[in-house]
């Protein structure tokens, strides 16, 4: 199932001073929109929202753009899912919670089991404009999310097309779907809160460039001979963690379809 492409949207302070530091990572501002008070940025395959005073619900959400929502909110329905207000349904929406506007377009907004906020809409007139590469070696990207039961919540995501990879640590589940990349960590994750991970890049080089601009450490860059790694604070407090491990090799980041997922 094609669930469209990703955006980690965050609600943020200030929009201009939150888009400037993720610029200094080698972000790029691909849109903006709301009267300024909204920034979409984009590095290699990760891309996040900055919304300003706008955010409904106001809290972090993933927003899977231009994908077959249909067919998500019908599995998502049948599932049981928790079915949210949706923002976008200005009196048009059914009874299983999809909303649906006369020119095709469509959102639907639900809850995953731990509680994370997912959209998931289609705009006839919205289509993903990329960035350039920056050059910085960041590495690639998944979006790491803290969970009670990985199984549980792994079934929730299948219903949306990903796929789960195999792994030797039953409270880790990788998951996949096209350019979409999601990791379950059950009693890992330190905080315990949705982090931005960017893996089997250059920590240094990061690290390097958030000492030059003055940016806070939420953990201090670290190492030895199994790898380094070290996360940063972005400006409003949330965690964007920077790893690289030696004992993993491209193999690991195969996904099951065979996708190199770097």
């Amino acid at each position: 199932m094609n669930v469209g492409w990703l955006e980690t949207s965050f609600a943020v302070a200030d929009v201009e001073r939150t888009s400037a530091w993720y610029q200094k990572l080698g972000f790029a501002v691909v849109d903006t929109a709301d009267e300024g008070k909204s920034h979409t940025l984009e590095a290699g395959e990760c891309r996040i929202a900055l919304y300003q005073g706008i955010l409904s619900p106001a809290q972090t959400q993933l927003i899977f753009w231009n994908g077959d929502v249909e067919a998500c909110a019908e599995r998502l329905a049948a599932a049981g899912a928790e079915i949210l207000p949706n923002p976008h349904a200005a009196g048009n929406e059914t009874p299983r919670g999809l909303a649906k506007q006369p020119n095709g377009d469509a959102s639907l907004m639900v809850r995953d089991p731990d509680g994370q906020a997912i959209f998931l809409i289609r705009m006839a007139e919205v289509t993903r404009k990329r960035a350039s590469g920056s050059g910085l070696d960041r590495g690639f990207f998944q979006v790491n999310l803290p969970v009670k039961d990985p199984d549980r919540t792994a079934a929730f995501y299948e219903l949306l097309g990903f796929r789960r990879k195999a792994n030797d640590d039953p409270r880790v589940a990788p998951l996949t779907n096209g350019e979409c990349r999601i990791c379950l960590y059950q009693g890992y994750l330190d905080p315990a809160e949705l982090q931005l991970n960017f893996w089997q890049g250059d920590p240094d080089a990061v690290a390097a460039i958030a000492r030059r601009e003055g940016m806070r450490f939420y953990r201090e860059p670290s190492g030895d001979a199994a790898g380094a790694g070290m996360m940063l604070a972005d400006p409003d407090g949330r965690p964007v963690f920077f790893i690289n491990m030696k004992k993993y090799s491209a193999a690991d980041f195969v996904s099951e379809t065979g996708e190199m997922l770097a």
